[in-house]
Protein backbone atom coordinates (compact mmCIF):
# COMPACT_ATOMS: atom_id res chain seq x y z
CA UNK A 1 0.00 0.00 0.00
CA UNK A 2 1.58 3.15 -0.76
CA UNK A 3 1.85 6.00 1.51
CA UNK A 4 -0.77 8.64 0.17
CA UNK A 5 -3.72 6.11 -0.20
CA UNK A 6 -5.88 7.01 2.02
CA UNK A 7 -4.59 10.24 3.40
CA UNK A 8 -6.17 13.30 3.24
CA UNK A 9 -4.95 15.21 6.32
CA UNK A 10 -7.19 18.21 7.48
CA UNK A 11 -5.07 20.39 5.49
CA UNK A 12 -6.13 22.35 2.04
CA UNK A 13 -4.11 23.77 -0.23
CA UNK A 14 -3.74 27.73 -0.58
CA UNK A 15 -6.31 29.14 -2.88
CA UNK A 16 -4.57 30.95 -5.91
CA UNK A 17 -6.00 34.68 -7.22
CA UNK A 18 -6.93 35.32 -10.41
CA UNK A 19 -4.80 37.26 -12.71
CA UNK A 20 -6.14 40.68 -13.48
CA UNK A 21 -7.37 39.67 -17.23
CA UNK A 22 -9.85 37.46 -16.05
CA UNK A 23 -10.90 39.51 -12.72
CA UNK A 24 -11.27 42.67 -14.72
CA UNK A 25 -13.27 40.73 -17.89
CA UNK A 26 -15.69 39.45 -15.16
CA UNK A 27 -16.34 42.74 -13.48
CA UNK A 28 -16.53 44.44 -17.20
CA UNK A 29 -19.56 41.52 -17.99
CA UNK A 30 -21.24 42.30 -14.56
CA UNK A 31 -21.26 45.86 -15.76
CA UNK A 32 -22.57 45.37 -18.84
CA UNK A 33 -25.17 43.28 -17.00
CA UNK A 34 -26.27 45.90 -14.94
CA UNK A 35 -26.13 48.41 -17.30
CA UNK A 36 -28.72 46.56 -19.89
CA UNK A 37 -31.15 45.55 -17.15
CA UNK A 38 -31.13 49.24 -16.34
CA UNK A 39 -31.43 51.10 -19.75
CA UNK A 40 -34.64 48.03 -20.45
CA UNK A 41 -36.31 49.68 -17.29
CA UNK A 42 -35.58 52.91 -18.64
CA UNK A 43 -37.00 52.26 -22.14
CA UNK A 44 -39.85 50.62 -21.15
CA UNK A 45 -40.82 53.23 -18.68
CA UNK A 46 -43.32 55.02 -20.38
CA UNK A 47 -44.71 52.13 -21.85
CA UNK A 48 -45.83 51.16 -18.39
CA UNK A 49 -47.20 54.11 -17.51
CA UNK A 50 -50.56 53.96 -16.89
CA UNK A 51 -52.06 57.29 -15.80
CA UNK A 52 -51.04 59.46 -19.04
CA UNK A 53 -51.73 56.64 -21.86
CA UNK A 54 -55.12 57.76 -24.16
CA UNK A 55 -57.07 55.93 -25.39
CA UNK A 56 -56.97 55.28 -28.63
CA UNK A 57 -59.19 56.89 -31.56
CA UNK A 58 -61.81 54.09 -33.23
CA UNK A 59 -60.95 54.28 -37.05
CA UNK A 60 -63.66 55.69 -39.18
CA UNK A 61 -64.48 52.41 -40.79
CA UNK A 62 -65.07 50.61 -37.75
CA UNK A 63 -67.71 53.26 -36.72
CA UNK A 64 -70.62 51.76 -38.23
CA UNK A 65 -70.13 48.46 -36.90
Amino acid sequence: MAYDDGFHGGVTPPRTRPAAGPALGSVLVALVLICGLIGAVLLARPALDVEHQSVPEVPEAAEGR
